[in-house]
């Protein structure tokens, strides 16, 4: 099995629904060639870093998609042609790429602080503590401060080593 992403970069000046047709076009001719689209993005419109020159306009941003894909037999040139032909379609790269593992999304702030407070509740049954101690937010404390009068001393040595050295002669014209 081959695994392939594919970033397109489509005409900013089509809308909406333009632009949902083209990229519907794009992912039908990769799934009409038994491939299997694993994961897709859409980035949204953004700037280009260089101007694209397409017919008779000059674009400077695009709107880009992402997809990975994965295939038994390749097909890269007949998209890589397909893509070059459709109008609507700025730029586009098709990379050979790993696997796509999805990423799990951690899970909220509220579930994370009440597993750990119900951890610290349990374990305070268990050492008969009473929960209410054991459950209470920790008491922040002050970093103690560094000592001022060291840091004062080795700016007046190295006052004193500037003032002990003698005054650069200057160049007679």
């Amino acid at each position: 099995m081959r695994h392939y992403e594919l970033v397109v970069i489509l005409s900013p000046m089509l809308n909406q629904e333009e632009s949902a047709d083209a990229w519907g076009r794009i992912t039908g001719f990769i799934s009409n060639r038994q491939a299997e689209i694993v994961h897709e993005e859409t980035w949204g419109t953004r700037r280009l870093a260089y101007p694209i020159r397409k017919g008779q306009y000059q674009f400077l941003e695009g709107t880009y998609h992402l997809t990975r894909f994965t295939t038994e037999a390749p097909f890269n040139q007949e998209l890589e042609t397909f893509l070059r032909l459709d109008e609507q379609v700025l730029r586009s790269m098709v990379v050979v790429a790993q696997p796509y593992v999805p990423k799990p999304e951690p899970p909220p702030v509220a579930e994370v602080q009440v597993a750990e407070e119900s951890e610290q509740a349990e374990a305070a049954v268990e050492a008969d503590v009473p929960v209410a101690e054991a459950v209470a937010a920790p008491e922040v404390t002050d970093a103690p401060e560094a000592p001022v009068a060291e840091a004062e001393e080795e700016v007046t040595e190295a006052e004193a080593t500037v003032e002990d050295e003698a005054p650069v002669a200057e160049a007679e014209e």
